[in-house]
């Protein structure tokens, strides 16, 4: 019997009402010993890519132990229970393609259950509450040491539903197509590639995006300087475009979702 003692939480439940409350609370009462790490609940409503992203971000640090992710307010399938790492931690959560990047970083998936089993789930009065009503309940009794198998019907990893992470290509013509996929708090948006995919390319570029063209250079974000836009390293290991030494600020047309072109500056 496998107990886990810290749970850690990924939802677009929001803070402004009792939903987290009520999910500290029922783990609380299903799995007294484990601690609760409230990574983010702030993920804009329904926006499984930016839940996914984050989660696949974030894994490579977290605890050893159970992850509860939530976003979305429907089940359109099962939600599933993902075990990885030799069973060192267990995802828990939607099968819409939240949970797929973070299981591939971690090196995949050793078995996946669909939560179908009803015993371990919570009866609604109303609608069925995906986090409170099953997902945060399954996370409770897996926490407390039962067994994954009891929660539902095994399936085959490969039919869970895909990660919305996008990734960059190749063009025939030599550029590199990426897509902004986040943005931090000082303003430099991170790019869905790393320094290794532009080898080929240089370290003076031209970078389109919009009706922009800017030349930039691949740069230490240390090297960069003030006001100068650049292509830099960041802390997950992907280039984001930043200007300056912690400045950060961009230019407007580079928001999430955002299309860049990158290619050699001749």
């Amino acid at each position: 019997m496998t107990e886990f003692d810290t749970i850690t939480c990924l939802t677009d439940l929001g803070t402004s009402d009792e939903s987290v409350g009520l999910l500290h609370s029922i783990l609380r009462d299903l799995a007294p010993t484990s601690r609760v790490v409230d990574l983010c609940h702030d993920i804009h409503p329904g926006d499984v890519r930016a839940g996914s992203l984050m989660l696949a971000r974030s894994v490579p640090y977290l605890a050893s132990g159970l992850v509860l992710a939530s976003v979305g307010s429907i089940l359109d399938r099962p939600a599933i229970a993902v075990e990885v790492g030799d069973g060192q931690a267990v995802l828990v959560g939607p099968d819409n393609g939240l949970l797929g990047a973070a299981v591939a970083v971690v090196g995949g998936a050793d078995r996946a259950v669909q939560l179908t089993n009803t015993e371990f789930h919570f009866v609604s009065p109303g609608v069925q509450h995906p986090a409170r009503d099953v997902i945060a309940p399954v996370s409770g009794h897996l926490a407390s040491g039962q067994s994954i198998e009891q929660l539902g019907a095994e399936i085959d990893p490969s039919l869970l539903l895909p990660s919305l992470v996008p990734m960059s290509r190749l063009e025939e013509d030599g550029s590199i197509s990426a897509e902004v996929i986040g943005k931090s708090r000082r303003g430099a948006v991170q790019l869905n590639l790393d320094r290794d995919t532009l080898s080929s390319l240089g370290e003076v570029l031209i970078l389109e995006f919009g009706e922009e063209k800017r030349v930039v250079h691949l740069q230490h974000p240390t090297e960069v300087s003030p006001g100068q836009l650049a292509l830099v390293d960041d802390e997950y290991g992907l280039l984001s475009v930043a200007t300056g030494r912690d400045e950060g600020l961009v230019p407007t047309g580079l928001d999430i979702g955002a299309e860049v072109t990158i290619r050699e500056a001749t």
